[in-house]
């Protein structure tokens, strides 16, 4: 029963967080009515997938990688790569022009949060773009 209990905690990964980012997971979780503990898995879940995962060999690779590191495999098919791909396409059919930068403003975001996040200003308001449809 030792050896059971030892395994299951191998595969977990502890994190200590400053207070404010534990408070606002809490009220994030609470907004989608799961737990903080299942708000985290998705959210990691979410920024793993958006890793540049080698499809041969599974190395993670820097995300403007085009062959992997390890083994030299084209990461065209990577998860990263199919998945940016078709965000710019629908981005790009949606807003025209204007998609683009959306799309670039998007990734910047993905790549280095902390940084777009601090670069938004004190007041911490997101300004939305909408389009009217004809």
């Amino acid at each position: 029963m030792e050896h059971e209990t030892a395994e299951k905690n191998d595969d977990q990964i502890l994190l200590r967080l400053p207070k404010t980012l534990k408070t606002q997971i809490e009220t994030a979780a609470k907004l989608e009515g799961i737990t903080s503990q299942e708000w985290i898995r998705k959210a990691v879940s979410y920024r793993v997938s958006l890793l540049n995962v080698c499809p041969s060999c599974g190395t993670i690779n820097i995300p403007t990688a085009k062959y992997c590191n390890e083994c030299g495999t084209s990461l065209k098919e990577s998860k990263r790569t199919l998945y940016m791909e078709w965000m710019a396409q629908n981005l790009e059919e949606e807003f025209g022009e204007m998609g683009r930068q959306l799309f670039s403003d998007w990734m910047k975001l993905v790549d280095n949060p902390e940084a777009q996040i601090k670069s938004i200003g004190k007041d911490g308001k997101w300004v939305v773009v909408t389009r009217e449809h004809p």
